[in-house]
């Protein structure tokens, strides 16, 4: 007579030793993190303007400074709106004919900026601007001595 013998499902057995398994971990691959970074760094190269900025040469008054054989003409900027003085006479800020007509005197000519106490130097650099548009090439700033 034949043996009997009982059907066992492998299922229990299975989930028995599950864990005695041990699994490998997966390690994070750096590749992705390497390939985005490359591709933040390429747009915000790309994305950057690359234009020269415009530039005014201003020659810095020096301590030992000997004075320059021409006559330094002084403009005297007064407030934020852009009103000067220059050899004793006001002039309007919101007036950019009387700036040309001075500088078209002699655009050659040394010009001292000087600034009232409390104007912005943002005021101080459109007059610079200004001037620059004028004609006038040697421009230097004054400052007070301690």
């Amino acid at each position: 007579m034949p043996r009997r013998t009982r059907a066992v499902h492998p299922l229990p057995y299975r989930m028995q030793l599950d864990h005695l398994v041990r699994r490998r971990k997966r390690a994070i691959s750096m590749v992705p993190l390497i390939d985005v970074v490359f591709i933040l760094l390429l747009f915000f190269m790309l994305s950057t303007s690359l234009i020269r900025a415009r530039e005014i040469p201003v020659d810095f008054p020096t301590p030992d400074a000997e004075p320059s054989a021409q006559q330094v003409r002084i403009i005297r900027l007064e407030s934020e709106d852009g009103s000067f003085t220059f050899e004793g006479l006001q002039y309007p800020g919101s007036d950019p004919e009387a700036l040309q007509s001075l500088v078209a005197t002699d655009p050659a000519a040394p010009y001292a900026l000087d600034t009232a106490p409390g104007v912005s130097s943002q005021a101080l650099v459109t007059l610079l601007d200004r001037l620059n548009m004028a004609g006038a090439r040697n421009l230097s700033l004054m400052g007070e001595t301690s």
